[in-house]
């Protein structure tokens, strides 16, 4: 049986970049369900890839865990030229 003093949070995954982010805390099961649709269409926005998301009551001490070298996916082309702003990738801030 879970601790009903821990919160509730929006854990979500990507794969692109790898990272697993925690979006809460939240009072009740309801409160994190009415926001997690938000959390992703923020990540769907700034073109994460494979977006898991799922609501689990937790006491995370990173809020944002991720892979550096995966940080580096936008930088296919450095100087930016050849390639609109829909198109280039846009770092998160992990």
């Amino acid at each position: 049986m879970r601790d009903p003093l821990i919160p509730w949070w929006v854990e979500v995954h990507t794969t692109l970049p790898a990272c697993q982010y925690f979006f809460g805390p939240f009072a009740s099961l309801e409160e994190a369900k009415a926001h997690q649709p938000g959390y992703v269409e923020d990540l769907v926005h700034e073109h994460a890839l494979e977006i898991v998301a799922k609501i689990t009551r937790a006491q995370p001490e990173v809020l944002t865990l991720y892979d550096e070298e995966d940080l580096c996916w936008p930088a296919i082309a450095s100087d930016g030229q050849g390639i609109s702003p829909y198109e280039r990738p846009t770092v998160l801030s992990c």
